[in-house]
């Protein structure tokens, strides 16, 4: 189930009243126990429980060495995790400039809610969503929480928090502890969220491919190519190529899986080049624009359709497989994401960290605080072609 904006507002209340009752359920009782939560910025909402503390103290104490390595491993893929979505966001800022019409790069993670101006491939779903940003967060917080006690920090509290709309955890090390132990010790404990994201969605991934991609075979025989997605606005979407639509052929040559040379090809258009579709019945001439990396774009997501055996198990097998896939591609996302080096992220308290020994506190205080500013001037401007999309949606329908 996904919410969309296309129809007017009664209509958009009917049809979506599952998932609008499901977050004025959440409103409603964070209002009745709000005693319960300590509230900040007005939209963040923390539940402080000891959910969890009792468990990483175990995990601490006994494999104090091998977490505290994971601490240590974890710093370098933190900076680098840094660099690497610091490039991305300029690349972003340089592709919305000189692409016309390009989606936005970046996207807010609400389950079930189908985003306007967002490309159909960044949907998530409903109650998979739910599930699978609570794996991933609490697989994040837990991480901080244990490096922290395997370096002797206590943990005053953990628990789920609401930031807006977004579901998320929480766990909060004693920082005056924290403040005194060395600069690795820091690091680590801000890392290891991060770090800890990329290694389950790398566990994820390796489910997928060892076990549920064989075990997929009793399940299903390929059944073609579909499209996933088409973005607003582009090449295809001009064409008149539409989601679900199947591709039989491309340039003439017929289609049956994503590993056809005629797909493959596709990786490496260039700029102008005409490439025809074919659903069976009619055909589609497509010419690509130019993309941010110089190569054509279509503006098109496929993926493999599958026919299903009839096997017993199939729709469990299904939505598994499926979740997993989520739980690995949030897991990445988030993860990156949590070191973005703005405010009170991960990233951020690693720069602020660094940036505090190289040039001392008060000139730290004052460039950190530009830096933040001008990141979050970036990241609004790569947000800029939702919020026009919702503005433009949101009036179509009263």
């Amino acid at each position: 189930m996904a919410v969309d904006f296309s129809s007017g507002i009664l209509g958009f209340v009917l049809k979506h009243w599952l998932i609008l009752g499901f977050y004025f359920l959440v409103i409603l009782l964070v209002f009745i126990y709000r005693k319960k939560f300590q509230f900040q910025l007005k939209f963040i909402a923390l539940c402080r429980t000891k959910l969890g503390l009792g468990l990483m103290d175990r995990i601490a104490s006994r494999h104090a060495e091998l977490v505290k390595l994971f601490g240590y491993v974890g710093i370098g893929a933190g900076f680098m995790g840094m660099a690497f979505i610091v490039m991305v966001l300029a690349q972003s800022v340089f592709t919305l400039l000189t692409v016309p019409g390009s989606p936005s790069p970046i996207t807010p993670v609400l389950p079930g809610v189908r985003i306007p101006g967002t490309p159909d491939a960044f949907f998530v779903p409903f109650v998979q969503g739910i599930i699978a940003i609570f794996i991933v967060a609490v697989v994040h917080e837990f991480a901080h929480g244990v490096v922290a006690r395997a370096h002797g920090v206590s943990i005053k509290s953990s628990g789920p928090a609401i930031i807006g709309p977004i579901f998320a955890a929480f766990v909060e090390p004693d920082e005056r502890q924290l403040r005194k132990k060395d600069d690795v010790v820091n690091y680590s404990v801000f890392a290891a969220g991060t770090f800890s994201n990329i290694l389950l969605a790398f566990v994820a991934l390796f489910m997928l491919s060892a076990v549920f991609v064989p075990v997929g075979s009793a399940f299903f025989s390929p059944d073609g190519v579909v499209l996933r997605g088409v973005e607003p606005g582009s090449p295809a979407a001009a064409a008149g190529l539409r989601q679900g639509m199947p591709v039989m052929a491309v340039d003439g040559q017929p289609v049956d899986s994503l590993k056809d040379n005629a797909l493959l090809g596709l990786q490496f258009l260039a700029p102008n080049k005409t490439v025809v579709f074919s659903d069976g019945a009619s055909e589609f001439i497509v010419v690509a624009a130019q993309g941010g990396d110089g190569r054509g774009r279509l503006g098109i997501v496929m993926e493999q359709a599958w026919k299903n055996q009839g096997t017993a198990g199939f729709a469990v097998f299904s939505w598994v497989q499926q979740l997993l896939a989520l739980v690995a591609t949030l897991s990445f996302g988030i993860g990156l994401a949590n070191m973005i080096p703005v405010g009170p992220l991960d990233g951020g308290k690693m720069l602020h960290l660094a940036m505090t020994k190289l040039r001392g506190e008060k000139k730290a205080n004052r460039a950190f605080v530009k830096f933040s500013i001008l990141l979050l001037i970036v990241i609004l401007f790569l947000l800029s072609p939702i919020f026009k999309a919702i503005i433009k949606s949101v009036a179509g329908i009263f």
